[in-house]
């Protein structure tokens, strides 16, 4: 037998006859254990419902920005965006490095010079403009410039000239970008056009 349940038999009889005072010390007893376990953990427990609560706003906040979608259909909304914005503004367009220009400069040179407009359709084409630009220059071709342009489509266009196609292969071969022709047979007297579009690749 354990030793408080022999304590406890031992001094049964003085319990006994004190037992509204020994209720009252076990009410009191269970009392501040109460109010201690209450202090130690009241603020844990607060701490915890307002992490709750702060949560159940977020998922609140999320269901009500989602209007009813599932996570699977939220996540479709946003790449059907992404795709949108791919398709009208585009991707940023990597320039053309130093060996790049030199050799596009060089294929260049063995082009009937003329005068040559680059073009960009947005900020996100114009370092690569401008680094074709570089590559003109170099090649000594004395009348090219930069401008901005629109509607150039998808990719690098060249195009207005006979020569334009020559130009698309050389941009090919240095560069290995994207190039299609446009109205390489409506002749522009010694102009070549080379714009650069929305990059969507």
């Amino acid at each position: 037998m354990p030793q408080w349940m022999q304590d406890l038999i031992t001094g049964w009889p003085m319990i006994r006859a004190n037992l509204p005072t020994f209720f009252v010390l076990i009410v009191l007893i269970i009392v501040v254990i109460w109010w201690v376990m209450s202090w130690r953990y009241g603020d844990l427990l607060a701490a915890k419902n307002g992490q709750i609560e702060l949560q159940d706003r977020q998922l609140a906040d999320y269901r009500e920005k989602l209007k009813g979608a599932s996570p699977e259909e939220a996540k479709a909304k946003i790449d059907a965006l992404e795709r949108t914005i791919k398709l009208t503004v585009g991707a940023r367009w990597e320039p053309l490095t130093k060996a790049q220009i030199s050799t596009l400069a060089v294929k260049l040179r063995a082009i009937k010079k003329g005068r040559a407009q680059i073009m960009y359709e947005n900020a996100l084409g114009k370092e690569l403009a401008q680094t074709i630009l570089e590559a003109f220059k170099e090649a000594q071709w004395d009348e090219a410039w930069l401008s901005s342009g629109s509607d150039l489509g998808e990719g690098v266009v060249v195009g207005w000239s006979s020569n334009a196609a020559e130009v698309g292969k050389a941009l090919v071969s240095a560069a290995k970008l994207p190039v299609w022709e446009k109205d390489t047979d409506k002749e522009v007297i010694g102009l070549i056009v080379v714009g650069v579009g929305i990059n969507a690749y």
